[in-house]
């Protein structure tokens, strides 16, 4: 062979060098590495892509970032290399190379020359004796020992989560118990998939360091056992369909919180530009949050005399695809999803019907395939605390809140703020009606103020129970409660479709979620006549500061159940309002962890819970 495949190399190297910072290959500088113990693994394919560099600091000067060969093409290096290159072509490269794993990577020992010549032809892996280095436990390796889970149970080393929770997440969308071994069958039929979606994904313009996170991606939408039968084209055509949800996780765009409606008042009639449909998962008689926004699909109808239809009783992944594909059969081109749990089918379905505009009521989703829709009710629930600050009698409020999703805390401490505001000795109690065996109904104080923050657990029909609201001790009737115009929301959005600014609300790649509240018209509270004319006018007073933006809940200095001191310049960013995970000093009690609450509210957390960011 002459000395051409080497040129060739060499230029590679070359241009290697010229697109990374440090210009040659990676160094693992062990006496730099803080390590709990070293281990040996054994023979095993070590995946070139995960191959970092070398462990021996003098051969890093003889190869590129990604191993390819820098010395000239008349030394000796070369000769050897081009000789190696011969070998490999010939009979193979079958003897194993030495290295150390590290974090996940690989740093060669002994081989680096037949790492570079298998890099050259494009080799998938390579044979290997390997010895693990094992960092000591820390928050910033956590996300390693649990790749170790994943590998001690299965004995994949190709696939590599950087984050907490990748794992989880996987094994999650599998379908797959954490820690329990996979068997051969298992491992062969994850491998092939795997492989097909990696080359699928690479086609389409991605890279090896993202294809972990984007298979995860694909797997939110589409069914693993389904997608195992799948040949390469369909993952192709699934993949150009992801494409939003790729971008928004390869970009780390989250979520744009939209929390004011700009949209123009159009004419009065529409014909045949917008059909809706509504999928809920119960029936109005057994749910007053569907009961409410059926009230909402009626006036949405009133309000542009659009046609809508509905679908109740909609549970399971099954049962939803089989409503969507009946509405998108029957006309429906604007499907709104009421139930955060049906959001993984609405996805579902958003990808299979690209024409389609989906939407889920829901909070901090990051689906750009899929716009979420909600309430924005801290402000009201500032004005309910003002109220019931002004009710007790012994400075004792009681709170029961449902569960700590997106947008919860931040109602709770603009309650105990509102409250203070008028009483400055008032204390809110805090209670779960989600926390297992805390249910709200047994646990309403004797004393004070109650006010019940749960909007799902009765039904309009249920003459025994009581609504959200605010309770004084031994009285039946509520004195005040939150009101939600789901319709005025829908009608809002709708407007937003046929004015044109549905398109302008796209921010880049990131999941729009519109987040409306007072000044809007979405939110308001209702007050009994039974509520002093003082205290019914000094409501409106904070309610018309509040629109107008001259009082915020959070502005100014606050502090925290443990005294820590906050400061908000005006109002806090939407994000932080929708994931606040503190609360404020005059409140008792605490948010629950997962392990706490029932069944139903670890799944509706694990959704869209406050630990989980926006």
């Amino acid at each position: 062979m002459s000395y051409s495949t080497y040129h060739k190399a060499l230029r590679l190297a070359q241009r290697d060098r010229k697109t990374t910072a440090s210009g040659t290959l990676a160094v693992l500088e062990e006496r730099r590495l803080d390590i709990a113990y070293r281990e040996p693994v054994g023979l095993m394919d070590i995946p070139m892509d995960l191959i970092a560099g070398t462990l021996t600091e003098a051969r890093a000067i003889s190869f590129s970032p990604g191993f390819y060969p820098l010395m000239e093409e008349n030394s000796e290096f070369a000769m050897k290399w081009t000789a190696l290159s011969e070998v490999h072509l010939k009979e193979g490269i079958r003897d194993p190379i030495k290295a150390v794993e590290y974090l996940g990577r690989y740093y060669v020992v002994e081989g680096n020359k037949r790492v570079s010549v298998l890099k050259f032809y494009g080799a998938v892996s390579i044979p290997g004796m390997v010895t693990r280095y094992v960092p000591k436990r820390t928050p910033e390796t956590e996300a390693y020992y649990e790749y170790l889970d994943f590998y001690r149970a299965t004995g994949i080393n190709y696939l590599l989560f950087d984050r907490v929770g990748g794992y989880t997440d996987l094994l999650k969308a599998m379908s797959r118990e954490p820690g329990k071994p996979w068997n051969a069958d298992d491992l062969r039929s994850f491998r092939n998939l795997y492989c097909m979606f990696r080359e699928a994904y690479l086609r389409q313009g991605g890279t090896l360091s993202e294809a972990a996170e984007a298979f995860l991606v694909y797997l939110d939408v589409f069914d693993y056992q389904e997608s195992l039968h799948k040949l390469p084209h369909e993952l192709d055509s699934d993949l150009a369909r992801l494409r939003p949800e790729l971008l928004n996780r390869q970009e780390r765009a989250g979520v744009a919180l939209l929390t004011e409606d700009t949209a123009k008042v159009p004419l009065l009639h529409f014909t045949g530009e917008v059909s809706a449909a509504f999928v809920h998962d119960r029936t109005a008689h057994e749910s007053a949050w569907v009961y409410a926004h059926e009230l909402g699909r009626r006036d949405l109808e009133a309000a542009l005399e659009l046609p809508t239809r509905s679908y109740k009783g909609i549970s399971g992944p099954e049962s939803a695809a089989k409503a969507f594909a009946e509405a998108v059969d029957s006309g429906a081109n604007v499907i709104f999803v009421t139930s955060p749990q049906l959001l993984q089918a609405a996805v579902k379905a958003a990808v299979a019907y690209p024409l389609v505009k989906f939407l889920n009521c829901s909070l901090g989703m990051s689906y750009p395939s899929v716009r979420a829709y909600y309430a924005r009710t801290y402000e009201a629930q500032y004005l309910l605390g003002a109220v019931a600050g002004a009710l007790t009698g012994n400075d004792k409020i009681n709170y029961i809140a449902d569960a700590p999703i997106y947008g919860t805390t931040a109602d709770i401490n603009a309650f105990a703020l509102g409250a203070r505001f008028v009483n400055p000795r008032a204390v809110v109690s805090l209670e779960w009606s989600q926390a297992a065996g805390m249910g709200s109904r047994s646990r309403l104080s004797d004393a004070g103020v109650t006010y019940i923050a749960e909007v799902d657990r009765l039904s309009p029909h249920d003459a025994l129970g009581r609504l959200p609201g605010l309770y004084l001790a031994g009285e039946s009737h509520n004195m005040a409660m939150p009101l939600c115009r789901w319709g005025e929301i829908y009608v809002k959005i709708v407007r937003r479709i046929l004015d044109g600014s549905w398109k302008n609300d796209v921010r880049g790649a990131s999941a729009v979620n519109y987040w409306w509240g007072l000044k809007s018209g979405a939110v308001n509270i209702i007050l009994s006549r039974q509520v002093p004319q003082g205290t019914r006018q000094l409501a409106d007073l904070l309610r018309d500061a509040l629109c107008s933006g001259r009082l915020s809940p959070f502005a100014g200095e606050l502090r925290t159940q443990g005294g820590e001191k906050l400061r908000f310049e005006g109002s806090p960013t939407p994000q932080v309002l929708a994931t606040m995970g503190w609360l404020a000093e005059n409140v008792e009690g605490r948010i629950p962890a997962l392990e706490e609450l029932t069944e139903s509210g670890r799944e509706l957390v694990q959704i869209q819970g406050i630990e989980r960011g926006i």
